[in-house]
């Protein structure tokens, strides 16, 4: 079994946070590291199932898991939790920033509430919840953040608009101040998932896209192991899945005549599928 990231911890316990871990990968990311030996401190929105999602891990793991509910895009709410982490005395060298939002719609048709969680959640919640720890991080001989980006994060994307521009965002943050840390205790990697397999609507959303993105699906539980060896390697960029890799190199290639209107039809068709569900 790998030691935790500190590498000992002496007798203290020292914990990692994990956001948006009720379910999905923010789940599975929660599994791998009570596997690894890792403390954990799952965030959710309230009546999300994370107490269950914590109880299940607790039956298979000796390790300590707190929970914390709460709604990210309420800014206050990020800072009553960093004063309830410090008022409890938790120690914190691991922050797993997984919580997002997105999804396929007309611009002109989605509503501004909608757009405005994506920019709150994947962006702002992000970026703070960075700056809060950071000084904690900093405390530790060996401390990680791992940022939870996508594959949209490398090309805009008609009919997702906003959310790959704020991956794109995730991408630039974690690049950029993995350099600014640089020499420190802190590590910084950003993850980028392709499809995964979370569900049988993603199933058929996939389909509709193609054998290219059927073949790129992975499961949540090996998209987590990809991640959290990447982030214990330091690894800046994390891509799990060969296809994914190659997918990205091809994206580059193209330009953007070329690229948009392919997007174009395969996200038209996403929208169709959702309309049949």
């Amino acid at each position: 079994m790998l030691q935790s990231f500190l590498n000992g911890a002496h007798q203290q316990k020292v914990y990692t946070i994990i956001t948006g871990a009720s379910h999905g990968l923010g789940e599975a990311l929660a599994i791998e590291s009570a596997k690894n030996g890792r403390h954990i401190i799952l965030l959710a929105l309230p009546d999300s199932g994370l107490n269950e999602t914590a109880k299940r891990i607790r039956e298979t793991n000796y390790t300590d898991v707190l929970t914390y509910e709460l709604d990210l895009t309420q800014e206050q709410a990020l800072y009553d939790f960093h004063d309830w982490t410090e008022k409890n005395g938790y120690q914190i060298d691991t922050l797993i920033n997984n919580a997002g939002t997105g999804g396929s719609t007309h611009f002109a048709e989605a509503p501004a509430d909608y757009l405005n969680t994506i920019i709150l959640l994947n962006i702002r919640a992000l970026a703070i919840l960075t700056r809060l720890f950071i000084s904690e991080l900093k405390r530790h001989d060996r401390a990680g953040i791992l940022n939870v980006s996508s594959m949209a994060a490398f090309s805009p994307i008609p009919f997702k608009s906003v959310y790959p521009a704020s991956k794109a965002f995730v991408y630039s943050f974690s690049i950029g101040l993995k350099e600014e840390l640089r020499g420190t205790n802190v590590s910084v990697s950003v993850l980028h998932p392709g499809p995964m397999a979370t569900s049988e609507e993603i199933k058929v959303r996939m389909g509709k896209h193609g054998w290219l993105a059927k073949k790129s699906l992975i499961s949540t539980e090996n998209m987590a192991k990809a991640a959290y060896k990447g982030m214990l390697s330091k690894r800046g960029v994390i891509i799990p899945g060969r296809l994914n890799r190659i997918s990205m190199r091809l994206m580059a290639l193209l330009p953007l005549s070329i690229k948009l209107p392919m997007l174009s039809r395969m996200f038209q068709r996403e929208l169709t599928v959702r309309h049949e569900i």
